[in-house]
């Protein structure tokens, strides 16, 4: 059974958000795990380490205020992407 174009770039979308999401997730997992990449990621501040933390992981080193704004940005960004996404391919039929 063949899939209409719509259909097929739905498909596309969900499965690049599921690739991107899972790609995340390991990344950020491997850098709380080892020890260089964890101190790397204090250093670019992509966790906070100290009094700056407010959701702690660990050993005293997790998200800050900072990490958290940019986390809620990403997602805010990524729900208003599929949003238009979605608008996007209705317009076209």
């Amino acid at each position: 059974m063949m899939q209409s174009a719509q259909e097929n770039e739905d498909d596309m979308v969900a499965l690049t958000f599921m690739l991107i999401g899972g790609l995340s997730t390991g990344a950020f997992s491997f850098g709380v795990i080892f020890n260089p990449v964890r101190e790397w990621m204090v250093q670019y501040h992509l966790l906070a380490a100290g009094d700056q933390v407010v959701i702690p992981f660990v050993d005293g080193i997790g998200f800050g205020w900072a990490q958290i704004l940019v986390a809620i940005g990403l997602v805010a960004a990524i729900i208003m992407l599929a949003f238009w996404l979605r608008r996007r391919s209705r317009e076209r039929v």
